[in-house]
């Protein structure tokens, strides 16, 4: 089983992750935002990725340090990257919203997104910190990541992104060739 563990602590939050790649989809998650808590269960469903994670403390750091103990939990587990896909990408459609996201596991940290949320709060949770969770996991996680997204609906949208990001690692950590899928035979 491919599993990684990570725990961060900063000005006053913290945030813990485990992420098993081989899994089904199972999360156990508390972040400290039933919305975010949704969107970690969204992901790991279309994933097939099993998590548990937690955040508290600092309501500044508390989504970034969750992102980037995510990230760096799939970077463990991941270990060198050899005989994965490592790029993956899936469009999820959720009513009115659409998102795309293209991922490469290849090491290099990158993060793009293209779209806008209508409202500054979904439910319980501020909307930049979608991007604050997304960008920890670029970070540590060593994975480039596209996210394009539209819709009325700012739920509908957010949902989506995590669902597509999930479908999107599932795809990326599938068997591929043996070794590294690199041109020059390393990551």
């Amino acid at each position: 089983m491919r599993t990684g563990r990570s725990e961060l602590r900063e000005m006053g939050a913290f945030a813990a992750a485990e992420l098993c790649i081989d899994g089904s989809g199972a999360a156990t998650v508390s972040t400290g935002s039933g919305f975010m808590d949704h969107m970690l269960n969204s992901m790991a469903k279309l994933g097939s990725v099993d998590i548990s994670a937690s955040a508290g403390g600092n309501s500044l750091y508390r989504y970034s340090l969750l992102g980037s103990a995510i990230g760096a939990s799939l970077d463990q587990a991941l270990g060198d990257r050899s005989g994965i896909r490592r790029y993956g990408f899936a469009a999820i459609p959720m009513d009115d919203a659409l998102a795309e996201v293209a991922l490469d596991l290849g090491g290099r940290a990158y993060l793009v997104m293209r779209g806008s949320f209508h409202r500054d709060t979904i439910g319980d949770l501020n909307t930049f910190e979608i991007k604050s969770v997304l960008k920890g996991i670029t970070d540590l996680g060593r994975l480039t990541l596209h996210v394009r997204f539209d819709g009325e609906n700012d739920h509908h949208i957010a949902e989506s992104i995590f669902k597509a990001l999930g479908l999107a690692i599932r795809n990326a950590v599938e068997p591929g060739s043996p070794g590294v899928l690199s041109t020059k035979g390393v990551i």
